[in-house]
């Protein structure tokens, strides 16, 4: 409905001297969200995240090169 809407992001981001995220690497983000408002002022937004580092394993303290995130916030706009 009106309240509704689903929002799909890619994402490229190449930090190629490791200045902004401390590795090396070129990155992709592949998120699905889903935004709810309650009422005029509140927006619910969950959303499910898929991020992967190309040439260094820079998740999980280095050891990983992707991590899969689940994560919801609420919006209160004044």
């Amino acid at each position: 409905g009106k309240k509704d809407a689903i929002i799909l992001r890619n994402e490229y981001f190449d930090d190629m001297r490791g200045q902004r995220t401390g590795f090396r690497t070129k990155y992709t983000e592949h998120l699905l969200s889903w935004n709810h408002w309650i009422g005029t002022t509140i927006v619910f937004r969950p959303e499910l995240r898929y991020e992967h580092a190309y040439d260094a394993p820079a998740y999980d303290s280095g050891s990983k090169k992707s991590q899969l995130m689940f994560a919801a916030d609420m919006i209160w706009l004044f």
